[in-house]
């Protein structure tokens, strides 16, 4: 074997590990599932504008179910607003969410509203979202103790981490 024929072998191997890395050991198509525990209850967060786009949780009631789930937003200049379950996945998800919203959306699932939005029921909920500790504390003690007691497992389709071989995010955009 000539030094010119080990070359193109080296070449060749290397191109193999390139594309191998690139588009070989891809688990698209196949179906990952985690267990999880979900919230049987719902939750009603009432959350106050402290700052021009800041928001504080004042208060998470348990409700009957999941779906009358809901964020009650009071803005500073006296307006007050209601968000349903879906309407809060729909604006964590959208792009052209206002900065308003996006932080409202942040300041309830930094709550125990982040499980109704399938945050890990694990992971814990941070005392500085609420207006202050005593209210934490509160909330924590009385809703937070019923929330996590009541939760049920599931099993779902792991959402896929894997890579794509055409890149990272995905750039298509929703008008409205």
């Amino acid at each position: 074997m000539t030094g010119q024929n080990l070359k193109y072998i080296l070449y060749g191997l290397v191109a193999l590990f390139f594309l191998y890395s690139w588009f070989g050991d891809s688990s698209e198509g196949e179906v990952v599932y985690e267990e999880i525990e979900l919230p049987t209850q719902g939750l009603a967060t009432i959350l106050q504008e402290t700052e021009p786009e800041l928001f504080k949780i004042e208060d998470e009631q348990p409700l009957a179910s999941t779906e009358e789930s809901i964020i009650v937003a009071k803005y500073l200049d006296g307006q007050i607003d209601t968000f349903t379950l879906a309407e809060v996945r729909l604006m964590e998800q959208s792009t052209g969410t206002s900065p308003r919203n996006r932080s409202l959306v942040r300041a309830a699932s930094a709550g125990f509203f982040g499980y109704m939005l399938g945050r890990s029921m694990s992971s814990p909920v941070r005392s500085s979202a609420y207006m202050d500790q005593k209210t934490y504390n509160r909330v924590n003690s009385t809703t937070g103790n019923q929330v996590r007691s009541t939760t049920s497992r599931t099993t779902r389709a792991k959402p896929s981490s894997g890579k794509s071989g055409y890149g990272g995010k995905s750039t298509r955009s929703y008008g409205g």
